[in-house]
């Protein structure tokens, strides 16, 4: 990972040919995580399951979601497109950073995010199948949430890998495990693939989506 993430910072100004190998890099890195890509999307698919059934089974309590949901979103809602576009970029790239760096504290604070918005998705997509349509749910969620979710369960994975390394130095006393060297990787990670794929999501969600709905 050393070797990464030197490369990361050194060879991004070579042209094409430095940008290929750090693609190829990059998916090694991905790759490397694939175990915590697999908890952190069950994690995520369990959670929007329970939050479909528990805004079946009680829709008092969904309610109450709904409406804090609602006054949450409302200011954002009468901000100017290009001052919602911003909102949404900010407030999902802090998401992702904390996902990340906060991680290392044994993976608590991913397993939170991942729960929390599966929750609230199951939450949403039971609304609008009783309130609306199955259809507008995916439109309102697909176009932005093709690209969001994967950054979100992403980041969790690596919350999650760090949170690993940790525990590994901490109770294993294991030499090998640097967390120095995983946390540096993962912000050159999220600087340079995670939050260009969030200003892409933030884009859609803002300008494409809503024309949508």
């Amino acid at each position: 990972m050393k070797k990464q993430l030197i490369f990361f910072r050194n060879r991004a100004s070579e042209g094409s040919e430095g940008e290929e190998e750090n693609g190829i890099l990059f998916a090694k890195y991905i790759f490397s995580l694939w175990k915590f890509i697999l908890a952190a999307f069950l994690i995520f698919v369990f959670a929007a399951f329970y939050g479909y059934f528990f805004a079946q089974n009680s829709p008092l309590e969904t309610e109450l979601v709904l409406e804090n949901l609602q006054e949450v979103l409302g200011p954002i809602v009468e901000m100017p497109p290009f001052g919602q576009f911003l909102f949404v970029v900010l407030n999902n790239s802090l998401t992702v950073f904390l996902t990340i760096i906060l991680g290392i504290i044994f993976g608590l604070f991913p397993f939170l995010v991942l729960f929390s918005n599966g929750t609230i998705l199951g939450i949403i997509a039971l609304f609008s199948k009783t309130e609306l349509s199955w259809s507008t749910f995916f439109v309102g969620t697909l176009p932005h949430g093709i690209i969001e979710i994967p950054v979100v369960i992403l980041a969790c994975a690596i919350g999650f890998k760090l949170g690993k390394t940790l525990f590994d130095r901490v109770f294993k006393k294991e030499k090998e495990a640097d967390i120095k060297t995983e946390l540096n990787t993962a912000l050159v990670f999220f600087i340079k693939v995670l939050f260009p794929l969030l200003v892409l999501a933030a884009t859609v969600e803002i300008f494409i989506t809503s024309q949508l709905l």
